[in-house]
């Protein structure tokens, strides 16, 4: 049975909504998604090129940890814990109707932030433990931060968010076990475990808000579509994901890890036609997120090919959904939050059409399907990642650092 998805959804206020009222002090600090865009899109630059620069050459690691551990790590829990945080206090804070995180409070959790990119990189071998400490901190105080004002409204069906970013932290946690000596061969499985937490994020994400976006640009548009959704789609879509987690951990390289693998791309593909991508082209605002899931969805199909076959590297399959899935998904999210949170229209401009179009071609070079040499794939997709995050974030930085155009306040 397919279900309808109304253009407006109006909820029963259960509690008093608190007004918002200007902050003292700069913009930056009004609202999470300010400071933690900017940082997310500067670190997708920085992390990026730091790397680019070590695998080729000029730069030397200034850490203990191997590069490619290095690069894993801060594409995780730095670029997108940042872009993670920023949309979480923004989204709770609507979902809940309360006072977002703001002024000192949310410098402190920058700071800790900010700290843990630094310690990661210039940490001497001798003091893991201290790095560890410190870059263990954030995503704690991320949950702290949005799971109050779901406990004080009672709003408890958006518990699996904190509860998403509680998972992302044991990942991070088995990621350090392994530096510190504690544990051996958990490193490989936190970053593992931490990709696809971050995939349920989005599939979480993608079920809430994506099916109402859409039908609200058919609205806008004119066009009488009406989205579909079916609820066994709706349930299989997350229980999947669960699955993968466990499968991705266990049995890595197993047959049958392939074969999930490819059920779960089925299973989001299904769900994604619903939701009409074809007809949302006149709105890129829209379909650069139908772009980002469907990445995901040919990740798994990548990844199945990857255990299954040899007909791809598992580690290039796995780029499809690190590249693919979170690079679009994670620019078009940023994008639509900046704009409708600052006041201005959901339209893009020309520069972040382009974007999105430059982050196609960075996972289409990283998998290797365009027809050059692998390891200039490889340097060309790192490159044309880095523009695609500094025009982000010059386009972004005046946006998310002056006050609302409307005057309001956030």
């Amino acid at each position: 049975m397919e279900r309808k998805i109304p253009t407006i959804v109006i909820q029963p206020r259960l509690h008093q909504i608190e007004e918002p009222v200007p902050v003292a002090g700069p913009a930056l600090f009004a609202y999470g998604f300010r400071p933690f865009f900017i940082l997310a899109g500067g670190w997708g630059v920085m992390a990026m090129a730091l790397w680019l620069m070590i695998l080729y050459g000029p730069l030397n690691s200034a850490n203990a940890l191997p590069s490619s551990w290095w690069h894993g790590h801060e594409m995780l829990f730095g670029w997108i814990a940042a872009a993670a945080g920023g949309f979480l206090l923004t989204a709770v804070t609507n979902w809940t109707q309360t006072k977002p995180l703001r002024g000192i409070p949310l410098m402190v959790l920058v700071g800790i932030w900010l700290m843990g990119r630094a310690m990661m990189w210039f940490a001497p071998e001798s003091v893991p433990w201290v790095v560890a400490c410190v870059d263990l901190a954030f995503l704690p105080g991320l949950v702290i931060a949005i799971l109050i004002p779901i406990i004080r409204t009672k709003k408890y069906q958006h518990m699996i968010f904190p509860a998403l970013m509680g998972l992302f932290w044991i990942a991070n946690l088995l990621f350090h076990l392994e530096w510190l000596g504690i544990t051996q061969e958990t490193l490989v499985v936190g970053l593992r475990l931490g990709v696809n937490t971050i995939v349920w994020v989005i599939v979480a994400f993608g079920g809430r808000m994506l099916p109402a976006f859409t039908q609200n640009a058919f609205s806008g548009m004119g066009n009488h579509t009406r989205v579909k959704t079916w609820p066994w789609v709706e349930h299989a879509a997350s229980w999947s994901i669960g699955v993968v987690c466990v499968a991705d951990v266990l049995f890595e390289d197993h047959w049958a890890t392939g074969i999930i693998f490819i059920l779960t791309a089925m299973i989001h593909t299904i769900r994604l036609s619903g939701w009409m991508p074809h007809k949302t082209l006149g709105q890129p605002i829209v379909w650069v997120l139908h772009l980002g899931y469907a990445w995901i969805a040919v990740g798994f199909m990548f990844r199945a090919l990857g255990v299954i076959t040899d007909w791809i590297m598992p580690s290039t399959a796995l780029h499809a959904i690190t590249v693919g899935g979170f690079g679009v998904t994670i620019l078009g999210i940023m994008t639509r939050v900046s704009l409708a949170h600052t006041g201005r229209p959901l339209t893009p401009g020309k520069e972040m059409v382009f974007v999105f179009g430059l982050m196609v071609i960075t996972t289409l070079l990283r998998l290797d399907l365009v027809p050059i040499d692998y390891g200039w794939a490889v340097s060309f997709s790192g490159i044309t990642w880095v523009l695609a995050s500094l025009i982000f974030t010059l386009t972004f930085f005046p946006v998310l650092t002056q006050p609302r155009v409307d005057g309001k306040p956030g």
